[in-house]
């Protein structure tokens, strides 16, 4: 019997390797750094705190933005509301294999720790998450946070979750 071990596949540095953005040289000082990223037929997607980068799956090559990292809000640029405004974390990035799109997604807390409290949507067009994006805004609640939020892809839908408390609880 010969066991066969996999062998690696395609490595690279990912967001927070000491790479610069709009906001400065990455900092993964917020515990935890919320490190989040998925995988499609072309690329992958990591998204770490505050910034993302978009790659080619089979080099490795980061290929958005140019350099650094990508500002998590700006998926919504442009939209004039907390998600374009405010960059508060918590990411989720999902590829979904079905609709052949991404689901992007952190909260904005522009009045922490007062509400509202609102979470932010991006599901791209198609494949390319480099392209167009379809932009959302729900206020989830107006006096809990929406702490901790996951997002699952399913055959009929987008589901969504959170830990919810008040203030700094």
């Amino acid at each position: 019997l010969t066991l066969l071990a996999p062998t690696a596949g395609v490595q690279f540095d990912g967001v927070g390797q000491g790479l610069t953005g709009p906001q400065g040289t990455f900092s993964v000082s917020s515990a935890p750094p919320d490190t989040n990223g998925d995988v499609g037929p072309n690329h992958f997607v990591e998204w770490v705190n505050i910034g993302f980068a978009v790659y080619d799956k089979a080099t490795g090559t980061k290929i958005y933005p140019a350099s650094g990292f990508a500002d998590g809000n700006t998926l919504w640029s442009g939209f004039s509301t907390p998600c374009s405004s405010s960059n508060d974390g918590d990411p989720q990035v999902n590829y979904d294999h079905l609709a052949d799109r991404w689901v992007m997604s952190q909260f904005a807390l522009p009045n922490y720790p007062s509400g509202p409290f609102y979470q932010c949507f991006a599901i791209s067009v198609n494949g390319d998450p480099t392209g167009s994006w379809y932009r959302y805004q729900y206020v989830v609640n107006n006096t809990k946070m929406n702490d901790y939020p996951k997002v699952g892809v399913w055959p009929d839908g987008y589901y969504y979750t959170v830990n919810q408390f008040v203030g700094n609880a």
